[in-house]
């Protein structure tokens, strides 16, 4: 059985929280300001869910996703924010997504 304690989730929404403010801080991913009709910094984070996801039957290997959603300053929901990292602890992706 595995036991996640609190702490454990709040720290991985708060590494999801981080990358999303370096995702859309990026000078690469500047084009994303266009996606949106409000400042992108302005985006409400929504903790979702974290899933865990074991490769075959390894039980010391696997991928943690945390997902956020993101909602407007109007409350209207305009996408999602996925955060991926490793059984160590290593961000290896992540993934924002405009509806």
């Amino acid at each position: 059985m595995i036991k996640v304690e609190q702490d454990f989730i709040d720290n991985l929404y708060q590494k999801a929280r981080n990358s999303f403010k370096d995702c859309i801080a990026d000078v690469n991913n500047r084009f994303l300001r266009e996606e949106i009709d409000f400042q992108i910094d302005e985006t409400r984070l929504v903790d979702d869910y974290i899933s865990f996801k074991f490769f075959k039957a390894e039980s010391n290997r696997f991928l943690i996703e945390v997902k956020l959603q993101l909602f407007s300053p109007g409350n209207i929901m305009i996408g999602k924010y996925f955060y991926y990292e490793d059984e160590n602890g290593l961000s290896v992706d992540d993934s924002l997504i405009f509806d």
